[in-house]
């Protein structure tokens, strides 16, 4: 009896070094967020852009912290081809279409709590073929903590009926990243694909605006689920 009294202390003891407590996921999580060492710098080499081995750690193991009161540089990355299967450059629809994707996108960014102003980078600053390095030059000349780069690339199925109504279908996918001006960092990205389905009821509507009008529907589509996770990362992060 005595012996087995002590066999079962020591089994108690044993048990008691061995207990684990386990937090819940996400304050786990949050903790281990917290922890992290804040990036405040850029650690990309100034003259190549390359990540040096030291840096590699701080790079994966860091956070980045993008404040209350942002600036958002936005940029077009989509090559005009694209958009000019059908409309000229000078024709009112091309650029309205240009405009309404714009505003889809910028109003999302306005909206987020942190966000103060948006500020589109004109064409005359950078093109389709900018780097990233000199994406992120012009953004700070532009007193930017954010910068935002999108791609739109949209087409359509064509299917003709013989003694029925054109139709049309089209896809539209939009691409997004974000990055962080002052560390380099893109904290951010996002794609998404839509579709639209479009019908000829007129006959004064061509076959060739109907095309460019279901694509335009669709790269709408697209650009406001892009605008979505884009504004809940944003609202996430203030």
């Amino acid at each position: 009896m005595k012996y087995l009294y002590i066999f079962l202390v020591i089994a108690l003891l044993f048990t008691s070094c061995n207990t684990v407590k386990t937090l819940p996921n996400s304050s786990y999580q949050s903790e281990k967020f917290n922890s992290q060492p804040t990036i405040t710098k850029s650690l990309f080499d100034a003259s190549s852009q390359t990540i040096s081995e030291e840096n590699i750690p701080l790079l994966l193991n860091g956070k980045i912290e993008l404040g209350n009161s942002l600036k958002v540089a936005v940029f077009n990355y989509s090559k005009e081809s694209n958009y000019r299967g059908y409309y000229r450059w000078n024709d009112e629809e091309f650029l309205k279409n240009q405009q309404s994707y714009v505003d889809a996108l910028t109003s999302k960014i306005k909206s987020a709590n942190n966000v103060d102003k948006t500020i589109l980078m004109p064409s005359i600053m950078a093109d389709a073929n900018s780097s990233i390095v000199s994406l992120r030059d012009i953004s700070i000349r532009l007193q930017a903590n954010l910068l935002l780069v999108y791609n739109i690339r949209s087409d359509t199925y064509y299917k003709y009926r013989t003694f029925s109504a054109n139709e049309t279908k089209a896809f539209a996918t939009v691409e997004v990243f974000l990055m962080d001006t002052k560390t380099g960092i893109i904290p951010f990205t996002t794609i998404a694909t839509q579709e639209s389905f479009g019908k000829k009821t007129s006959k004064e509507l061509s076959d060739l605006e109907l095309r460019e009008q279901t694509k335009s529907e669709a790269v709408l589509k697209a650009l406001d689920m892009v605008g979505d996770d884009l504004l809940e990362f944003l609202n996430s992060s203030d």
